[in-house]
């Protein structure tokens, strides 16, 4: 059994004509669900966890990668498959994932191609790409080791998934953290040699009392002190043949 979760911002009547499409390709493909509407009235957990209890073995978001981020926070733990059907044309995941937008997605629900894939935890809270800290006085705790940017101005990405990182898969069980100091001077800003560490476990903590924002690839905040882990093969995820890792 399918569940169908739709973001609330979906309520705009300008994606009418796209969802009438989608849910018309789904009844095609004979695999149409339940449908459930997010609004502030409606808590996703209990509409999924209901689901579950009702015999529901797939879960889909439609909408963004906001709509995913919130969805794979709860589905990470339940014993189910997630789809995913992004509304719009430039979203990151989806095209890692090898899953096509729109109307187009609905066919690789269909083919029903499953795998497991890795998660980075920050804290307790899940995401499937990347997460950055921006110009944050941090220490990393790696191993035996206490690490800070050696720039006043610096950037560090957690990457589950990175194309410029040679062996870089969501499928590896190791995430990667690059440090990227950035020099200022009268030409602009200059990138120095990039840190790379791959990890299963570091602390990130900020060396001043202010706490530092780390923003996930879903625009979701987390705050310093924290530790982030790898949760290996966490998400079964239904995944396109043009998807960017084996």
């Amino acid at each position: 059994m399918y569940l169908y979760i739709y973001d609330s911002f979906l309520n705009d009547k300008k994606y009418a004509d796209l969802l009438i499409k989608i849910e018309k390709r789904l009844t095609d493909l004979g695999i149409k669900g339940k449908i459930a509407r997010l609004s502030i009235l409606k808590n996703m957990k209990e509409m999924i966890t209901d689901g579950v209890k009702e015999g529901v073995e797939t879960v889909v978001a439609i909408g963004n990668a906001q709509t995913f981020a919130k969805v794979i926070n709860v589905v990470a733990d339940l014993d189910v498959a997630l789809g995913l059907i992004p509304v719009n044309n430039d979203d990151e995941i989806a095209k890692i994932l090898g899953i096509p937008p729109k109307v187009m997605a609905c066919d690789v629900l269909a083919s029903r191609i499953i795998k497991r894939i890795d998660l980075g935890k920050i804290n307790n809270y899940y995401f499937v790409n990347t997460a950055q800290i921006e110009n944050g006085n941090v220490t990393i705790e790696y191993k035996d080791f206490k690490i800070s940017p050696i720039t006043e101005k610096s950037k560090i990405t957690l990457y589950n998934f990175a194309s410029g990182i040679a062996n870089s898969s969501p499928v590896d069980g190791v995430l990667e953290a690059v440090i990227t100091p950035i020099k200022s001077s009268i030409f602009g800003k200059k990138k120095i040699e990039e840190t790379v560490l791959p990890f299963t476990k570091i602390k990130i903590g900020s060396q001043a009392e202010e706490q530092v924002a780390i923003l996930t690839d879903e625009q979701i905040i987390m705050k310093t002190p924290a530790e982030i882990t790898v949760a290996p093969a966490k998400l079964k995820i239904i995944v396109g043949s043009d998807r960017r890792f084996e």
